[in-house]
């Protein structure tokens, strides 16, 4: 780590530095090694100046949500993770006190009679924002009530299930870059199925979501039916990414996993789930190497069973998949 590097991210105010940080906890499937710094932003002004400091700096660098969708190389990630810190979890209303901010470069819609605006801090757990809403009689984010991650994930990845996604939720993105922090409409966001996509070297720093007024009942018993199915449907209780890749046009990951017979397969500590074939569970000692091997093998027997090449929902950091290396 250059010196130089050190003591411009030590100088940001709002900024905590851990060298050598174990990753694996820091990721819902737990593996992993460490990072050879960790820095922790309060504010998104504290964001905007790491990013300053890593633009002056050769050194690679990544942003890091709640670690649903990431597998970490074994031997760790030779650069600074970037992530929000619990300082970044909150729930706001600006339209309330006349402090919307300014968006740019197209003006959300109006506001209608029916509609809230809140303002989420980028490093709240989506589950959770569902769960408050869902008390304050807000629908719009029932179908978030079971998916992992923080809304500032959830933006990235474009999250969805149910037929719901947060490209239907989102009114605007702050985004911080290394010369301050701003504010996008989400009608300017290229918005597909799981991506979202925002501009170069940016970090999502807070989201701005518009929600109904409904009866908090109503919206209770929505989340409640998705809750259902998931246990039902879904494993629970186990280290897992949730999805491991894309549902193709048309398909299931999970139904041509399943009928390439993939449930319950393993490879050392990693196993495909017995109850939903687009699991991949680390049983308790699983390795990174381990999981893409695993990920390796359903990929292969789904593309000699059905044709069908899938793509990961998992991301990777510090390593290539083997796929990738032909």
């Amino acid at each position: 780590m250059s010196p130089d590097l050190r003591a411009c991210l030590r100088a940001v105010d709002g900024l905590k530095l851990w060298s050598r940080a174990p990753l694996a906890p820091f990721t819902t499937i737990g593996v992993g090694g460490p990072a050879d710094l960790l820095a922790a932003a309060a504010t998104p002004e504290a964001v905007a100046a790491a990013l300053a400091c890593l633009a002056d700096s050769d050194r690679p660098w990544t942003f890091l949500g709640a670690g649903s969708n990431l597998l970490v190389a074994d031997g760790g990630y030779r650069g600074v993770v970037l992530k929000l810190g619990d300082e970044m979890q909150f729930v706001d209303t600006p339209g309330a006190a006349g402090d919307t901010p300014d968006v740019e470069p197209e003006s959300s819609p109006a506001k209608g009679d029916n509609e809230v605006v809140l303002e989420v801090g980028a490093a709240t757990p989506l589950p959770r924002l569902a769960a408050l809403v869902a008390d304050w009689g807000l629908s719009g984010l029932e179908f978030a009530c079971a998916i992992p991650g923080s809304v500032g994930g959830a933006v990235f990845m474009n999250a969805g299930a149910h037929g719901g996604e947060m490209s239907t939720v989102v009114d605007a993105v702050q985004l911080a870059f290394a010369d301050g922090v701003r504010w996008l409409s989400a009608a300017s966001l290229s918005w597909a199925y799981r991506s979202c996509s925002l501009p170069e070297g940016c970090a999502v720093t807070g989201v701005r979501v518009r929600l109904t007024r409904g009866e908090p009942q109503a919206v209770k018993a929505m989340q409640r039916r998705y809750l259902q199915w998931r246990r039902e449907n879904q494993p629970r209780g186990v280290r897992t990414f949730g999805s491991t890749f894309r549902n193709p046009p048309g398909d299931s990951a999970g139904r041509l996993l399943d009928m390439a017979g993939m449930k319950g397969m393993c490879r050392g500590g990693a196993e495909v789930s017995r109850i939903h074939a687009n699991f991949l569970i680390n049983s308790g000692d699983a390795t990174a190497d381990e999981i893409a091997a695993l990920m390796t093998m359903m990929r292969e027997a789904v593309y000699v069973k059905a044709d069908v090449l899938l793509e990961p929902e998992v991301r990777v950091l510090g390593m290539k998949l083997p796929w990738e290396h032909a």
